[in-house]
């Protein structure tokens, strides 16, 4: 393709990312100050759109960017310099900073920032190393028949809930459960747990029995598996900056896509590269063919990994988009 053609396809995707409307040629050559006619702009935009860059509107003579339009601009960018604002990094590096906040803080306020910086959707997706130990327990009465029980895990995870009682136990049969089920059970192999409780209730624990699988339950169920992964959405209300979304049918699939977080890992776990971005029909959802995604990979340390990124309509600000979600991904990776 020549020049010519790259900088008219270019101003039609920048104006259309802007206004949300086709662009015709003369509003192109008043906006952009082209230095040729408004005859050769048509003729150029009819050549792209014979190749497959540009589609034309029903209702007007103008056009608009297709997906592989998209595709060849975002290509582009990639094979230029991302630049990115060294105040911001600075700024962001300081409210990222690890040694001031757990994993799952540090993670959600990036996915925020990434929000707030973009205007759109952002996820995120964490992968912990599987849990292998109980590193510290807490058990705590709340009331005559309200337990509060928290567990540390070795990745870094933490469970605290509420477990309710038929009978009451006293203060004295609390402290003293805690210690032994403490002292037991704390640096244990999961694997190993229901045997660590076995011999508890077989031996001076009986009379505590039904309590104690309640508490061998809540380490030892399915939500293990869901602690090694976390996924974060934030942002979800600025769809309804766009136009396209004041169709509330199409808002409400949009929202109702991302109100499944086990489908969000499904759209974003498969990717470990380091930028990965999907345009329109490159997604593999149909609900999804009116949209970009756009991930980015980071190593949080040794043991988290994870993606970062955005989910948004196809008209965005691809340059300004990609840098800022690089920039996140790599202060993350710090």
């Amino acid at each position: 393709m020549n020049e010519r053609k790259k900088m008219i396809l270019f101003s039609i995707i920048n104006s259309y990312v802007n206004l949300g409307e086709p662009i015709g040629s003369n509003s192109l050559l008043n906006e952009y100050s082209l230095d040729i006619s408004s005859a050769t702009i048509r003729n150029e935009m009819s050549t792209l759109e014979k190749m497959g860059l540009l589609e034309k509107a029903h209702t007007s003579s103008g056009r608009y960017p297709s997906d592989k339009g998209y595709r060849l601009y975002v290509n582009y960018i990639l094979e230029n310099t991302l630049d990115s604002n060294k105040e911001d990094e600075e700024k962001l590096e300081k409210i990222l900073d690890k040694r001031y906040g757990n994993v799952s803080k540090i993670i959600d306020t990036a996915t925020l920032l990434l929000s707030k910086m973009t205007n759109l959707t952002a996820i995120s997706y964490t992968i912990r190393n599987n849990i292998n130990k109980v590193l510290n327990l807490e058990l705590i009465k709340l009331d005559s028949n309200m337990l509060l029980f928290v567990i540390v895990y070795d990745n870094a995870s933490i469970i605290s809930d509420r477990i309710y009682t038929n009978v009451e136990v006293s203060e004295e049969d609390i402290k003293y459960l805690s210690i032994e089920l403490k002292k037991n059970i704390e640096g244990v192999n999961i694997k190993d747990i229901s045997k660590v409780f076995k011999r508890l209730k077989d031996k001076n624990l009986k009379k505590y029995e039904s309590l104690l699988e309640i508490l061998e339950n809540k380490i030892n169920n399915d939500s293990l598996t869901d602690l090694s992964k976390e996924v974060i959405i934030k942002g979800i209300g600025n769809i309804f900056n766009f136009k396209e979304f004041e169709d509330p049918i199409k808002a409400k699939e949009f929202i109702k896509i991302l109100d499944s977080k086990d489908r969000i890992w499904d759209l974003i776990e498969n990717s470990n590269s380091n930028l990965k971005i999907t345009i329109g029909d490159e997604n593999e959802i149909n609900e999804l063919k009116d949209n970009t995604i756009i991930t980015s990979h980071f190593n949080y340390d040794k043991d988290i990994v994870g993606q970062i990124g955005i989910i948004g309509i196809t008209r965005i600000d691809y340059k300004e988009v990609i840098s800022d979600i690089k920039l996140i991904s790599d202060l993350l990776s710090k």
